[in-house]
């Protein structure tokens, strides 16, 4: 999948959204740290427009109820989700600070970012 076309659904993305969505999947979702540490990317303001339009577009994905997996399905449910998680944190890798990865660590304590 291109970065760019992730934009298409940061219409679907806002903070009060994935802090809900982060807070009732709890655990359910492998990669939740990995997401929360792009949505603290997304707010800080050193990002830059670019990678913020790709990770809110990659955030709206994830917390979109339509999938083109749906998320009820064992095992491959979250794949989808997942695989637009791992693009939108390759495209902003380099623009993740220490203190993303602290605040998501404290938002999302259990699991790991791989």
């Amino acid at each position: 999948m291109n970065p760019l076309k992730l934009i298409k659904y940061a219409k679907f993305f806002s903070s009060s959204k994935f802090l809900n969505f982060a807070t009732g999947v709890g655990k359910n979702v492998a990669f939740l740290r990995r997401a929360a540490i792009l949505f603290y990317c997304f707010r800080d303001p050193d990002t830059p427009k670019y990678v913020k339009a790709i990770v809110a577009g990659a955030l709206g994905y994830l917390i979109l109820p339509i999938d083109l997996v749906s998320d009820r399905i064992p095992f491959i449910g979250w794949g989808d989700d997942a695989a637009v998680i791992a693009l939108a944190f390759k495209v902003a890798n380099r623009f993740i600070k220490p203190m993303h990865r602290e605040q998501a660590q404290k938002l999302v304590p259990f699991g790991s970012e791989e």
